[in-house]
């Protein structure tokens, strides 16, 4: 008698697994659709190998239903380890190297077993049914075995020869599944009545289930594609083996304006609509593209290497479709997205420099039309940006920053009395990187703090010195960033820099930026207030750029306002002349003076004179310069 639990449990054990795995949506892509036939497979087999054995048991005299459950069983379950090979490719990446003679001699152990069940009912070689309705084995039964432990032997192969590829975690899941359907197979070969083979088939695929399908791991809640990491992974893993690799990157350009104007749960809709869009358009065609959301409007779509070069068809029609306006909740928006096609390595190195252009290809003019990464794409920059934390450590360690100064000019004085420090970075390698690239990526690893000591302590060192003394310059204004105002100890670590070069609070004047004023009210409150009941005087830089309300430059007590160069734009235009009137009069109005940045010309400089500013800041007089450059200039333009 042939024991059925342990096909029983394997029902189970599959049935359940086919149901987690629908529910947790993991249905995309080929990885997870092999995943799938694999459990279907082991299924059917289970089911066909329990009702086979319960007909052996009760030796059911009905031979067409024996001989159609034992088909269905030897054919579903010799189909299980071939399958398990391929899955085994999707996950290494290596699916596409599957050539026509590969395929003749992957497929030929799989084709024997096969030709063996055709011609089974007329040769008995694989089975037969006796007279006394018993199921017996035939001469080439083994066969079924070699074929299946060919298969394993393939599996193994690839395990070794991929490893590295796959990565440890999957490898481990895989892997278990080796020798659980090898000892299985070796005691049901000697041992027919232990029905084994289903359930470690099934007890393997709960493991690779627990090890390598985590939705946790790859897909992105919000959209229901994968994510960010999981793109990471895919690409590099493309790249490693070499396989040519298509991509589409999508950048709705304007994504955050509408976040602006648009409530969080009506955003979560309108992301779902234009991310529907796209796995329509996916799904209308059958281009078979892994889809990546790659954070906020930002997307992957890699085409299936079977389709490649038709990248520019399917981001065209992507492109047609997103230009189209979208009806939402009685408004008709347009988006402006970028959509660009790009090959990897041969366009794009990595896949950490393809995430980072995919975010930053937005600088590029916007057309309108398919751009090309071949076009668009600077490998040095990208380079620079993916090596800026390593940069600003070596920048600290190898003393590369430097401080520059801008003169500001005293309208009433006539005369220079004011500079504004500016933080520099010229790398050995990369040459000048803008403070707008390294500022972001410095407050994020916690290096800004060691910055923002820098320059405070080399503006320090300067006033110190003899050569300042002689300039008559008041003051320096020094900028603080959003992460050091929420510093706790911010006042203690400024009063002893400023304490070590003896320097009065009067000859340091702090730059705070609007952005900064509005994120971190609490914590700036208390620092400012520190800060100036130590007597030192604080401005409001970049005033103008979005954030301005009246209730934030009244409560906190500014000495200076810096009009953001965005007035100075806009000057001549009636209705802004009118706002800009407004503005300098109530700033005047409080008690606070003001500094006019980003003028070039002698137009601006007497439009903002005859306005009754303060102080005037911009290229007209210099650009930043460096100390040396700044005490000439000083010097030069104070005694003429």
């Amino acid at each position: 008698m042939k024991l059925l639990y342990f096909d029983y449990a394997a029902i189970v054990i599959l049935t359940i697994l086919l149901f987690t795995t629908l529910i947790r949506g993991l249905t995309k892509g080929k990885l997870n659709r092999c995943y799938i036939e694999l459990i279907i497979i082991g299924i059917v087999s289970a089911i066909a190998d329990s009702a086979s054995a319960y007909c052996d048991n009760i030796r059911l005299t009905n031979m067409l239903v024996r001989n159609l459950t034992h088909y269905a069983y030897l054919l579903a379950h010799s189909s299980n380890t071939p399958l398990l090979v391929i899955y085994l490719m999707i996950v290494s990446d290596t699916d596409y190297k599957m050539r026509r003679f590969k395929s003749i001699l992957y497929t030929l152990p799989f084709a024997t077993v096969v030709a063996s069940l055709c011609i089974n009912p007329f040769t008995g070689y694989i089975f037969t049914i006796n007279d006394n309705y018993e199921y017996v084995r035939g001469p080439f039964m083994p066969l079924l075995y070699v074929s299946a432990f060919l298969y394993i032997l393939i599996a193994i192969y690839y395990l070794i020869r991929y490893g590295s590829t796959i990565g440890m975690r999957r490898s481990i899941g895989i892997g278990s599944m080796v020798p659980l359907l090898l000892a299985a197979n070796l005691i049901q070969l000697f041992e027919p009545r232990l029905l084994l083979e289903m359930f470690a088939y099934a007890i393997a695929m709960l493991l690779v289930s627990s090890l390598i399908h985590r939705p946790e791991d790859i897909l992105d809640i919000e959209t229901g594609f994968n994510n960010r990491a999981a793109c990471i992974d895919d690409v590099n893993r493309c790249i490693k083996n070499k396989k040519p690799l298509e991509v589409i990157l999508i950048n709705i350009s304007n994504y955050e304006s509408l976040r602006s104007l648009i409530n969080a749960g009506d955003m979560r809709s309108l992301h779902k609509m234009f991310t529907t869009l796209i796995n329509n358009i996916n799904r209308k065609h059958d281009y078979f593209a892994e889809m990546f959301h790659l954070g906020g409007g930002v997307f992957c779509l890699e085409i299936d290497y079977t389709w490649y070069g038709i990248g520019p068809k399917v981001a065209a029609q992507i492109n047609d479709e997103l230009q189209k306006p979208l009806n939402f909740k009685s408004m008709e928006i347009q988006l402006a997205p970028y959509v660009c096609i790009a090959n990897c390595p041969a366009d794009i190195p990595d896949a950490e420099a393809l995430v980072k252009f995919a975010e930053e290809m937005v600088s590029a003019p916007y057309t309108g039309d398919v751009l090309l990464a071949t076009d668009i794409f600077q490998k040095k920059r990208y380079d620079l940006i993916r090596n800026l934390d390593s940069i600003i450590e070596n920048a600290l360690s190898n003393h590369l920053f430097q401080v520059y100064y801008q003169p500001i000019y005293n309208i009433n004085h006539e005369s220079f009395n004011s500079a504004e420090a500016l933080i520099r970075l010229i790398d050995p390698e990369y040459g000048f990187i803008p403070p707008d690239l390294f500022i972001p990526i410095a407050e994020k690893s916690g290096a800004i703090h060691r910055i923002g000591a820098y320059v405070l302590d080399e503006v320090c060192t300067f006033i110190e010195s003899p050569e300042f003394k002689d300039l008559g310059i008041d003051y320096i204004e020094v900028n603080l960033s959003v992460a050091q105002c929420m510093r706790n100890n911010l006042t203690k670590e400024i009063l002893e820099i400023m304490g070590k070069h003896n320097i009065k609070p009067s000859q340091i004047n702090l730059e705070i930026t609007e952005t900064t004023a509005s994120n971190s009210q609490e914590a700036l409150q208390e620092n400012v207030r520190q800060l100036m009941d130590s007597g030192i005087k604080f401005s409001l830089d970049d005033y103008g750029t979005g954030y301005s309300n009246i209730e934030r430059i009244s409560s906190l007590l500014f000495d200076i306002v810096k009009l953001d160069k965005t007035f100075v734009n806009v000057a001549g235009n009636n209705n802004h002349d009118i706002v800009l009137n407004h503005t300098v009069s109530m700033i005047k109005d409080l008690g606070m003076k003001i500094v006019v940045e980003g003028v070039e010309d002698a137009q601006l400089l007497k439009r903002f004179t005859d306005l009754g500013c303060d102080y005037i800041q911009g290229y007209y007089f210099s650009k930043p310069i460096p100390k040396l450059d700044f005490i000439e200039f000083i010097k030069s333009k104070n005694r003429a």
